[in-house]
C-alpha cells in the first residue's frame, strides 16, 4: 500500500473514531440527564423571548441549549448576557459553530457541562424545555441559588408542586409555557422548594 492508500485508511479510521465519540458523547448525555435533544419550535421564538425577556434582565441561563437558537433569540436586546448548558457534545460543538457564525460571542457564552453544575446566584431568568423527570430537580436547584423576583420559564413541562404566576398558551396546540417566580408560589404548603430562604 503507498502514501495515499495509508493516508485514504487514516482518514476512515479518524472519521470512525470521531462518529463513535459523537455517539458516545451523546448516549453520556441521555444517560445522564434523560432528556434528549429537543428545540423550540422557532415559531413560538417571538412570544417566548418576550416572556424571557424584560427592563430588569440582565442574564438568561439556558439550561439544555441544543443549539442556542433560542439562546440567541432571547440575548438579541442590548445589554442582555446569556449562558447556555448543553452536555451533549456534538450538540453544543453545532450550537458553539453558530454562536461564533452569529458574531455575538462577546456577551453570550456556550458550556459543553451539566446544568446542574453551575450556579445562578446572578442570573435573572433560567429557560428551559426539558422533559418531565428532570423538572422538580431544576425547581430545587433554582428555589435554592437564584434571588427574589427573578423567574424561571419551561416550555412544556410544569415544575410539580409549584403554582406558576402566569402559564401562556402557544400556537395551535396551545402548548403551555409556564412562568415561575423566585420564590415560587407552591400548590403543596409543604413543598421543600417553597419554604422562605433564611
Amino acid at each position: 500500500m503507498g502514501d495515499w492508500g495509508e493516508t485514504v485508511w487514516l482518514v476512515v479510521v479518524t472519521l470512525i473514531v470521531v462518529v463513535f465519540l459523537a455517539l458516545l458523547s451523546s448516549l453520556y448525555a441521555l444517560v445522564v440527564t434523560g432528556v434528549p435533544v429537543l428545540r423550540t419550535p422557532a415559531e413560538f421564538l417571538e412570544e417566548i423571548t418576550a416572556e424571557v425577556g424584560g427592563e430588569k434582565v440582565a442574564t438568561i441561563v439556558d439550561a439544555g441549549c441544543g443549539d442556542a437558537r433560542a439562546l440567541l433569540a432571547f440575548c438579541a436586546a442590548e445589554g442582555v448576557t446569556g449562558r447556555g448548558y448543553e452536555l451533549n457534545g456534538p450538540i453544543w460543538l453545532y450550537g458553539f459553530s453558530r454562536l461564533l457564525l452569529s458574531g455575538r460571542s462577546g456577551h453570550i457564552r456556550l458550556y459543553w457541562r451539566d446544568f446542574f453544575r453551575c450556579e445562578l446566584e446572578d442570573v435573572d431568568v433560567v429557560y428551559c424545555h426539558l422533559m418531565p423527570a428532570v423538572m422538580a430537580r431544576i425547581g430545587a436547584k433554582c428555589a435554592e441559588e437564584m434571588r427574589v423576583g427573578t423567574r424561571l420559564v419551561s416550555y412544556l413541562w410544569e415544575v410539580p408542586g409549584w403554582a406558576p404566576a402566569r402559564v401562556l398558551k402557544l400556537g395551535r396546540r396551545k402548548d403551555p409555557l409556564f412562568v415561575y417566580e423566585i420564590p415560587p408560589g407552591c400548590q403543596e404548603n409543604d413543598h421543600p422548594d417553597c419554604r422562605p430562604k433564611t
